[in-house]
């Protein structure tokens, strides 16, 4: 009776830690897009594990995250997902319904002059078979460090750089946490390094010996998903900017309402109350 139970025990503990996924990816963008931090979450889900309740950690400085659900071929949901905290740990919950999603989570940089850092942690209340952590470094970085000294390095067609690290067997609710420093002596942000750099680039001539004639890669116009990213930026921006806005537009308000509480005599011109009917200096009629 007891080995029935230890096999059956075993047998549950190996369905418990089955992924619901086929692919998970996360990638991390210091000062990309924005003076900020964009980690980008990539996930394939196992069609019969859909629907898929999902609860990821974000850093506690998040100031947005939105889920895309869907595919260029169909039509892409965009959801903004409200951050919770409970017991000191920031979090968000969605229902997958799509096999393939992506989840994008904006956050603040810590900044010290022209020092910088940044960290994420990895925390999913699922398991994952095979998943991949990779960092981007800026365009705008001197001395780049990471955490992970064993990492991948690699470069995508622009020729930026990149250090990836795999997690095998990634336990739900366990966490992996990457940090990274650098300095940012321009103050500026990489998208606009990656324009100079492209605009002012020329075309890649083959060698002279080199008797084909085909065309290098080049970078080609924004495809849907860097215009969906750079539309997601806008919108952190502009909720930023409103927020500010507003708050100054009270302000002012204020102000004004302040303002209204003295009036003047348009006899004496002395000081008078809203209130008041006559002057109380020369006893003029209001």
């Amino acid at each position: 009776m007891k080995k029935v139970l230890s096999i059956l025990f075993l047998l549950g503990g190996i369905m418990a830690q089955h992924s619901p996924f086929k692919s998970f990816d996360v990638v991390v963008y210091p000062e990309y897009y924005f003076d900020g931090i964009m980690a980008e979450m990539n996930g394939e889900v196992k069609s019969e594990s859909l629907p898929l309740n999902l609860e990821i950690s974000v850093p506690a400085n998040t100031d947005s995250v939105f889920f895309v659900s869907g595919t260029a071929a169909s039509e892409v949901d965009v959801k903004h997902l409200t951050v919770l905290n409970t017991n000191n740990r920031s979090f968000v919950q969605v229902s997958v319904l799509d096999f393939k999603f992506r989840m994008f989570i904006f956050y603040a940089i810590e900044k010290n002059g022209v020092d910088r850092s940044g960290a994420f942690t990895l925390e999913i209340n699922h398991h994952i078979e095979d998943a991949h952590v990779i960092i981007q470094e800026p365009l705008v970085a001197e001395g780049f460090n990471f955490s992970e000294k064993e990492a991948e390095t690699f470069q995508d067609q622009h020729r930026l750089n990149f250090r990836r690290i795999h997690l095998h067997d990634f336990r739900a609710n366990t966490n992996k946490t990457v940090s990274f420093s650098y300095r940012n002596p321009s103050g500026g942000i990489s998208i606009n390094e990656l324009q100079t750099m492209l605009s002012g680039d020329s075309a890649i001539a083959p060698p002279r010996n080199e008797t084909s004639k085909s065309v290098p890669i080049r970078h080609k116009l924004p495809l849907w998903q860097p215009l969906l990213v750079l539309g997601i930026v806008a919108a952190v921006v502009g909720r930023m900017f409103y927020s500010q806005r507003k708050s100054e537009m009270k302000s002012e308000s204020l102000n004004q309402l302040g303002g209204e509480k003295e009036k003047f005599c348009i006899h004496c011109g002395s000081s008078v109350q809203p209130s008041h009917k006559f002057c109380a200096n020369c006893g003029g009629q209001l």
